[in-house]
């Protein structure tokens, strides 16, 4: 990395800039345009990046939960990126959350050659002593989606997760009339993403009027169960007048349930599944959250590059934070959401 990364600072504008033409191609990739496309746009400057660095450029991205069906825009933002740039970019890490194994991983990652390292986590103080001792030894690491802000990381990238669940919270307290009982789901207990969602949710659905009955956890891996549970959820209330789920594959059981039974109580979820746009389109769900998961991916490995091949400085933010926008999703802008997440169908 640059030596003169202190005396300098890369404020979020150049930051911008320094990627205007990179991310042209990565928002052209996320609707579905073939990333070959992007990537032999410029053959000459990579070439010239490759004689110049003279050797491979290796950055990777270690995931806690691989299967998630939340990550595949994730994974196909890193992807693209590191074909845009024409680089050895490695998605990999665990499928079921294991953090031991993930670890493993990582420092093998860490011991054979790799400039930088996005990790997305699960229990992010576990991370605190890989990440400084990687850091140590000269490699940039960066986390995304799940921050583990204790552990010296550079940089995160993802959703201001209070902010966006107490949002969450206010619309459907809105729907709700502003009174009755609400319940809501968690999809990975102990992750830190989740305890600032439901901070965040309980302000917002609490402060609209509504009564929290309480946090029911759920199996995101195993669609069955997570629809037993949404069930059960309805028969121990009776009297709910709202239904908060706090994951993804939540969100989506959630409005087949309402589907199912019929029922109308009001459903406000997270993230863009696609199965989620269909129930909102179809009028099961009356809204969700986004968190841009493919710029999840897409951002960091950019940021990675710049600051490992180019020397950029550091991004100065508060917090080291790249909170991404919220995307609110109801059923009146639905459409534009089906067809940019076409992709990622299934």
């Amino acid at each position: 990395m640059n030596k003169n990364a202190e005396s300098n600072s890369l404020d979020r504008r150049r930051f911008g800039k320094l990627m205007a033409l990179a991310g042209s191609a990565g928002a052209a990739a996320a609707l579905g345009t073939k990333a070959a496309v992007a990537a032999d746009a410029a053959p000459a400057w990579k070439e010239w990046v490759g004689s110049y660095y003279k050797k491979p450029i290796k950055i990777a991205v270690s995931c806690a939960g691989t299967t998630n069906p939340y990550f595949a825009p994730t994974k196909a933002g890193a992807e693209d990126a590191g074909a845009q740039l024409g680089i050895d970019m490695l998605w990999t890490g665990v499928p079921d959350g294991n953090t031991v194994n993930q670890i493993a991983q990582f420092q093998q990652m860490v011991n054979s050659g790799y400039e930088a390292i996005v990790v997305i986590s699960f229990e992010p103080d576990a991370w605190i002593a890989p990440i400084k001792k990687a850091q140590a030894a000269g490699v940039l690491v960066v986390t995304s989606n799940n921050d583990t802000p204790n552990s010296g990381r550079e940089i995160y990238f993802g959703q201001d997760l209070v902010g966006a669940a107490v949002v969450q919270g206010q619309m459907l307290a809105k729907l709700a009339g502003g009174k009755g009982k609400v319940a809501m789901t968690n999809c990975a207990p102990g992750s830190l993403a989740l305890d600032q969602r439901i901070q965040g949710a309980r302000q917002g659905a609490t402060g609209g009027g509504l009564t929290d009955v309480g946090v029911y956890n759920t199996n995101p891996a195993d669609m069955a169960s997570e629809l037993g549970t949404m069930k059960d959820i309805l028969r121990a209330h009776p009297d709910l007048a709202a239904v908060m789920p706090l994951c993804g594959p939540d969100t989506a059981a959630a409005g087949l349930v309402r589907k199912q039974q019929g029922h109308k109580l009001p459903i406000v979820g997270t993230d863009l599944l696609y199965q989620t746009l269909e129930l909102i389109r179809d009028g099961h769900i009356d809204g969700t959250v986004g968190q841009q998961p493919y710029l999840q991916g897409y951002l960091p490995i950019m940021y990675a590059y710049q600051r490992v091949v180019l020397g950029a400085p550091k991004l100065e933010l508060p917090g080291g934070n790249y909170f991404l926008a919220n995307e609110i999703v109801t059923k009146e802008n639905v459409d534009q959401f089906l067809i940019r997440e076409a992709r990622f169908r299934g």
